[in-house]
């Protein structure tokens, strides 16, 4: 058998803020034994430190921004590449622009990892709606710092997911339903690809 045969799955989770990315990640990461990366929660801990880059991210995060490409990039390629090809992985916010979807696809292809996209569509009511009501930090509690997070989306993510779409690596995931629902429809298209 050669590595190929051995590889398993790779998939990264995408969609509006407060679409249950995390959520989803992680109930599929328990249910197949995969390890969980969440750029999320990455960038989380690096603000927590009181860094010159934590400093940053947290002054572009307040203000509705994303990271520059080239800080998820580097973090995503640095888990790639120590990730045994015997071990499968969850993605959650990774590939949030088409630069960041080239990368993915490149450094896949490049290790001979298979992948698929998992879009999580969720309306920009629904967002606001859900973003407002989970309030994690005090800027989920600012409607207008959500609605910019949504104009970025749109500027920056849509076209990394259309990316995706365009190359047959994206699946759509109805993301307006209950978390059990969304879980349940997840498994059934991943229990699909992984027969």
């Amino acid at each position: 058998m050669s590595t190929m045969d051995t590889q398993k799955h790779l998939f990264f989770f995408v969609g509006r803020i407060a679409s249950g990315k995390e959520t989803q990640s992680v109930r599929l990461a328990e249910k197949l034994g995969y390890k969980v990366f969440m750029t999320g929660a990455k960038f989380r801990e690096i603000v927590a430190s009181g860094s010159l880059l934590g400093n940053r991210i947290k002054s572009d995060y307040e203000q509705g921004l994303l990271m520059p490409s080239w800080v998820a990039n580097y973090m995503l390629e640095e888990f790639l590449f120590n990730l045994p090809p015997t071990e499968g992985a969850i993605f959650e916010g990774s590939g949030r622009d088409v630069d960041q979807a080239r990368v993915i696809d490149e450094v896949c292809t490049w290790l001979g990892r298979t992948y698929t996209v998992l879009n999580l569509d969720v309306s920009e009511d629904e967002v606001i709606k859900r973003s407002l009501l989970r309030g994690r930090d005090s800027t989920d509690k600012d409607e207008s710092v959500i609605r910019m997070r949504l104009a970025e989306y749109n500027r920056s993510t849509k076209p990394a997911i259309d990316h995706f779409k365009s190359i047959g690596r994206c699946i759509d995931i109805n993301g307006e339903n209950t978390p059990d629902e969304v879980h349940a429809e997840v498994m059934e298209k991943v229990n699909a690809l992984l027969a």
